[in-house]
């Protein structure tokens, strides 16, 4: 029978496997029971997540860890629920990649963006997540469909009609992106705006 393990003991014993004990230039990690993601500079969130690695990149790959005691059930709907409300907060806030783990110290559960990935039961250090996350491959169907979508409201909905101005307007506008532009707020804002927050970034 195996041995019992409390919430806390699963807790130690990943911060050590996920190395999450250093300490790395632009990012923010640890465990605990305490510290809020409030705390962790996602103003305004008193949540608090039982392990973090957070980026400052938030194009980088950042990992949420929620643990349980041995004898806890990690498939219920509301353990699991628990991980993906931690894990939606970092979505919300502007993170791409984020990978949730759930363990009880003999079982794990993984998560990409509230979607189920397979990961093994031990817990590996946080570059295998990180790693597994970069090496899915690139989604060429959805980047299609996605540029072409852009193109297209570029030239209806905006005017935009010469081919090549279209190009280096959605090249520029994930460039901005990728360096912190935000542009998804500014959905539902007049063209001008789009315009001016990618010339600035």
């Amino acid at each position: 029978m195996a041995q019992f393990l409390t919430e806390d003991e699963v807790r130690d014993a990943d911060k050590i496997a996920l190395g999450f004990n250093a300490k790395e230039k632009g990012i923010q990690q640890g465990t605990g029971q305490i510290t809020t993601f409030n705390q962790l500079g996602i103003k305004g969130v008193s949540d608090k997540p039982d392990g973090w690695y957070i980026p400052d990149n938030k194009n980088a790959v950042a990992i949420l860890l929620e643990t349980k005691n041995s004898k806890e059930d990690i498939g219920t709907k509301k353990i699991v629920d628990e991980i993906k409300k931690n894990c939606q907060i970092l979505i919300d806030a502007g993170w791409k990649k984020v990978v949730g783990i759930l363990h009880n110290g003999y079982k794990t559960a993984g998560f990409l963006n509230n979607e189920p990935i397979d990961i093994p039961n031990e817990i590996q250090n946080k570059k295998y997540y990180i790693d597994l996350v970069n090496e899915q491959g690139i989604p060429t169907q959805k980047i299609y469909d996605v540029t072409r979508s852009i193109n297209n409201n570029l030239h209806v909905n905006f005017g935009v009609k010469n081919l090549y101005h279209r190009m280096i307007f959605t090249a520029c506008a994930l460039v901005a992106q990728r360096y912190g532009a935000r542009l998804e707020s500014l959905k539902d804002r007049d063209f001008s705006m789009l315009h001016g927050q990618i010339l600035s970034t």
